[in-house]
């Protein structure tokens, strides 16, 4: 009897449960590519000085900016939502906001390099959800912006 309900839960629930996996699975790998990928980057920059000083050192500056739109996983979202029961820090969405902010603060970078700028002073971080909590589909928008100076 035990068996039988057992048996009739795991094939009512097995293939949820296996497609969360795959899609989780499937999540990280691109996660961790995305993350290489902004080390690569990032290394590729070179010396380029970045500071939220308000008042620096330069011949003149120029407003750069760098924005990224980072989608929400459809299949962390449901590891959220099951997180909720439990209670706890959100750290998937925690790593998803520190991808969007350093994919912003290199593209802000990327720019200002690409002009022949020296450094990025006065660098300012403007996030917002995209989406409703009860929407399927959201993600965040992060902006960087900052004032390019040449020596």
């Amino acid at each position: 009897m035990l068996q039988d309900v057992f048996i009739s839960l795991l094939f009512s629930i097995g293939p949820f449960l296996g497609l969360l996996l795959i899609g989780l699975s499937f999540g990280t790998l691109a996660q961790r590519r995305h993350l290489a990928q902004l080390e690569r980057r990032e290394a590729e920059l070179g010396p380029l000085l970045l500071t939220t000083l308000e008042h620096a050192q330069g011949s003149h500056g120029e407003l750069v900016t760098g924005s990224t739109v980072v989608a929400y996983d459809f299949f962390r979202r449901i590891a959220v939502v099951l997180r909720k029961v439990v209670g706890g820090r959100f750290r998937m969405h925690e790593t998803l906001m520190m991808r969007a902010r350093r994919e912003a603060v290199l593209r802000m970078a990327e720019s200002a390099k690409s002009g022949g700028a020296v450094a990025v002073h006065n660098i300012r971080l403007v996030s917002s959800n995209l989406g409703n909590s009860g929407s399927a589909m959201g993600g965040c928008e992060v902006v960087a912006y900052g004032t390019a100076v040449w020596a």
